[in-house]
């Protein structure tokens, strides 16, 4: 019986149709699965955390995600406020 810890771990990251898109063109020009691509420019990233153009990425991709929280929990809210005026008619 192995009693050791995997080295590598398994990730879900929700990517737009886009990246997908821009992942799966640059894997084919560099002739890498989409899978190893992604750890490669993971490993890029983190290797250069403290530069000002990685930060920027880091910024942006947290203003999306507020934004997409902010849109999903307006339509949320919408959808509940009309389902509560159906249930009082």
């Amino acid at each position: 019986m192995n009693d050791q810890v995997p080295e590598e771990r398994r990730i879900a990251v929700t990517l737009t149709k886009q990246q997908a898109e821009r992942l799966r063109v640059l894997g084919a020009e560099v002739d890498l699965s989409v899978g190893l691509l992604s750890r490669a420019l993971v490993e890029h990233g983190l290797d250069h955390a403290d530069d000002a153009e990685v930060r920027e990425a880091i910024s942006r991709v947290r203003e999306a995600d507020r934004e997409r929280r902010r849109r999903t929990g307006a339509r949320v809210m919408k959808a509940r406020h009309q389902q509560q005026k159906k249930e009082s008619t």
